[in-house]
C-alpha cells in the first residue's frame, strides 16, 4: 500500500512540475492547484496513465512533464521523454483523450 502510494505521489509531482523548453504556441503553464484539481476531479485523463501509453509506445522514461491550458480552454501535457534508443522526444499529449497530438525529436 505504501509503495502505491509512493508512485502516485511521485507521478503527481511529475505532472505538475513545470517543463524546462517552451510551450507550444500561445499555451500557458497550469499552475499545480489546477493541473491537480483537474485531475482528481477526473477532468483530465491521469498522467499514470499517459506515461503508461508513452512507455508501450516509445519504451523508455520520463524526463519532465507539465500540463498547459489551450487558448480554446482545452488542457494538453507536454512530456519530455527519452525513448529507449536514447532519443528524446517532446510529446503534446491532449489531457481530456489522452491522444498523441504531436511529437518532436528524435
Amino acid at each position: 500500500m505504501m509503495r502505491i502510494f509512493s508512485l502516485s505521489a511521485t507521478i503527481l509531482a511529475l505532472v505538475i512540475v513545470p517543463a524546462q523548453a517552451q510551450a507550444w504556441g500561445g499555451d500557458s503553464l497550469v499552475p499545480q492547484n489546477e493541473a491537480r484539481n483537474a485531475a482528481q476531479s477526473g477532468r483530465t485523463v491521469p498522467f499514470a496513465k499517459i506515461s503508461r501509453q508513452l512507455r508501450e509506445k516509445f519504451s523508455g522514461q520520463l524526463v519532465d512533464a507539465a500540463m498547459y491550458s489551450q487558448v480554446d480552454g482545452g488542457y494538453h501535457y507536454k512530456v519530455t521523454w527519452m525513448a529507449g534508443d536514447g532519443k528524446r522526444l517532446l510529446v503534446k499529449v491532449d489531457a481530456l483523450s489522452g491522444k498523441i497530438l504531436h511529437t518532436r525529436g528524435g
